[in-house]
């Protein structure tokens, strides 16, 4: 009988950095099966958002030290015993979608989670350094979100589209298709459940598309089709996401029928959303509303607001006021 020696165990500590706006997640990882619940789900989104992928050892695993006082902003303390207790027994299972045969592989994610242990004040997470080589191959092949948008979301099925979603957004792809069975697998939907195509898309894929409609910060829309219009016998889905540019375009297009059908109500509302969300004096005002191309450039850039399509711009007033060319120059006095 071969004798195997057992090493002790190292992680490698990733200090605790506040405030990190995204999250980075291997494609890889995205694309595999582990059973969360929603909070769960949650929890494991803040061990992510608190890793250096670029100090991974990849023999080692890695330890994340979450404050308290930040999982009490999503998870109650009353759950956690449970939730962790959960997520100590979970696996990630890994699949090669590319290849025709089944093949997968399960990796334990942590090796313990410890809550304020000593007093200290912190959730740990330790990972099972199996783990790490997956969390370490970022490389080109990964996908960024927003973390507070995903720590939001009510349902585990909105989490997962969305992950989806961002991943072909950052391979600049806006069309996908899977297959009944890989989008099951992907949704981690329990082989009886939901059998019935209709019942998938009515409890499974319409949830999860109209809360990512709705976010408030950066909603995305997807829409989906059987693919080549089938009927009967469905066995691929095909995606489409629109894009902020492209509801733009779109509520612009909108805009101008309008204006066709009824001028006058539209420009009375143009009005009051001048007055409402924008801090543009009276003359200046009315010189927008006298001249046709103003207006149109001013509910261009308006709708790229509404989109999320200038997320730097800090004072929307200034910087559509110069777009109108309406800011007054300085003039330098001579001496």
């Amino acid at each position: 009988m071969a004798h195997t020696e057992l090493e002790e165990e190292h992680y490698y500590e990733h200090p605790y950095t506040p405030n990190r706006k995204d999250n980075y997640l291997p494609n890889r990882m995205v694309i595999s099966n582990t059973q969360f619940s929603r909070v769960e789900q949650r929890l494991f989104e803040y061990f992510i958002n608190q890793i250096d992928h670029n100090s991974i050892n990849i023999k080692h695993g890695i330890s994340v030290k979450i404050p308290i006082t930040k999982i009490r902003e999503t998870v109650k303390v009353e759950q956690v015993l449970a939730v962790t207790r959960s997520m100590a027994q979970k696996v990630m299972t890994f699949f090669d979608m590319s290849k025709s045969h089944i093949e997968f592989k399960h990796v334990p994610l942590f090796s313990s989670i410890s809550f304020n242990e000593d007093n200290s004040g912190y959730l740990e997470f330790r990972s099972n350094a199996q783990l790490s080589p997956y969390l370490a191959s970022l490389g080109t092949q990964y996908t960024r979100y927003d973390f507070k948008t995903i720590l939001a979301f009510r349902s585990i099925y909105s989490t997962i589209m969305y992950k989806i979603v961002k991943l072909h957004l950052g391979q600049n792809r806006t069309k996908f298709i899977y297959s009944i069975d890989e989008l099951r697998r992907l949704f981690q939907v329990e082989e009886k459940k939901y059998t019935n195509l209709n019942d998938f898309k009515k409890y499974v894929l319409e949830p999860a598309r109209k809360e990512l409609a709705s976010t408030e910060k950066f909603p995305i829309v997807v829409e989906y089709e059987h693919l080549g219009n089938k009927q009967r016998n469905v066995t691929h889905l095909e995606f489409t996401i629109v894009t902020q540019w492209e509801l733009s375009q779109l509520e612009q297009q909108e805009y101008r029928d309008a204006v066709t059908l009824n001028p006058s109500l539209v420009y009375a509302k143009l009005e009051e959303i001048i007055d409402q969300q924008y801090l543009i004096k009276k003359e200046t005002k009315q010189i927008i509303l006298s001249n046709a191309t103003l207006i149109d450039k001013f509910v261009t850039i308006h709708i790229e607001f509404e989109n999320g399509l200038h997320p730097k711009v800090k004072n929307k007033t200034a910087y559509i006021l110069a777009c109108l060319d309406l800011v007054k120059k300085k003039t330098t006095r001579s001496k």
